[in-house]
């Protein structure tokens, strides 16, 4: 383990990143004749962004023992995060396909992740205990989950164990209806959320975990005490004018608060793993929760500007190198 783990409380994130193929300046994908590659993964993002906020980072996952998956280690280190992988001869990496796209045509994800080295996580990959040893939180996603019954399993067995340690849970719904459907993904989220501390949700996450429509503050009151979740962050996107994107950040819990910010969209995948990579910082920094939702809401604006889903910034870009209009800085 790292000496700088060993020193104060860090983030340990658990899931897969893939290998990202966009095309070219919201071109659609079927007439493109070039793609840009890069690395993107929701826990890995997260990670990248709490790092670059102050807070020692660890990722945990599964790659292929081949170029890509040394691209996408290369990728984690180079944004020093500690990277902790079992590597497998002979599997696979995910990808993905991403086109941005314009009002009225929508943007697009196409996967390709099927049997990747990730989806062949099981309970047993790691020493939880040791892997999160003088950790401040554990965080994962519904992404992990949707992988299959083995990386479901390792969810849990990374959450319980989090929790016996006292470390505080994180995890992300992240609902993705390519991966699964309501059905099992609502199964799922109902065996991980007992082992969650704080989670990280759209309005549209609680519906569907509810089963039913209705006011975003009840629904978030029933999560709340249905699963025991201490803290919920719910991030709600808005349009704001064409082109422009909003974010209202809303903390239910023990300290409730709210924020709200907006941005340009330059790229629309990654804000909401900057936004929680920002919140979590901010709470492990020690910062008050009025600041961890301004953070949050922030970030995901400020992420919205960014190419590519990996954060770049410092901790002055969501303080006072923070502007909510155009301005030249000379």
């Amino acid at each position: 383990m790292s000496e700088h783990s060993k020193q104060r409380p860090f983030l340990v994130g658990f899931g897969e990143a893939m290998i990202r193929l966009s095309a070219p300046e919201r071109t659609p994908l079927r007439f493109s004749k070039e793609l840009k590659i890069g690395v993107a993964g929701s826990e890995l993002n997260v990670l990248i962004t709490a790092r670059a906020l102050g807070v020692p980072a660890r990722w945990l996952t599964r790659l292929p023992a081949n170029e890509l998956g040394a691209m996408i280690r290369r990728h984690a280190q180079a944004n020093d995060v500690e990277v902790l992988a079992v590597d497998e001869p002979g599997a696979r990496a995910g990808l993905f396909f991403y086109e941005l796209g314009a009002p009225p045509r929508p943007s697009n994800v196409l996967y390709d992740r099927e049997d990747s080295a990730t989806s062949h996580l099981s309970a047993d990959e790691f020493i939880w205990d040791e892997v999160l040893e003088g950790a401040g939180a554990a965080h994962v996603t519904g992404i992990t989950c949707a992988l299959g019954r083995g990386p479901l399993e390792a969810t849990q067995a990374f959450l319980r164990s989090a929790n016996s340690m006292g470390v505080m849970t994180s995890f992300d719904m992240n609902y993705r209806s390519q991966l699964w459907g309501i059905d099992d993904a609502r199964s799922a989220y109902f065996e991980v959320l007992p082992l969650v501390d704080t989670l990280f949700v759209a309005p549209s996450d609680l519906s569907m975990l509810l089963d039913r429509e209705g006011d975003t503050n009840d629904l978030a009151s029933q999560v709340s005490k249905e699963f025991d979740v201490k803290t919920l962050v719910i991030r709600e996107r808005r349009a704001l004018s064409f082109g422009e994107l909003g974010v209202s950040v809303r903390v239910f819990g023990e300290d409730e608060s709210t924020a709200e910010a907006g941005g340009v969209v330059v790229d629309e995948i990654g804000a909401g793993d900057a936004a929680a990579g920002a919140f979590l910082a901010s709470m492990l920094n020690g910062e008050p929760g009025g600041v961890n939702a301004e953070r949050c809401a922030r970030a995901y604006a400020r992420m919205l500007t960014i190419p590519g889903d990996t954060w770049t910034g410092t901790l002055h870009d969501l303080t006072e190198g923070y502007v909510a209009y155009r301005k030249v800085v000379r």
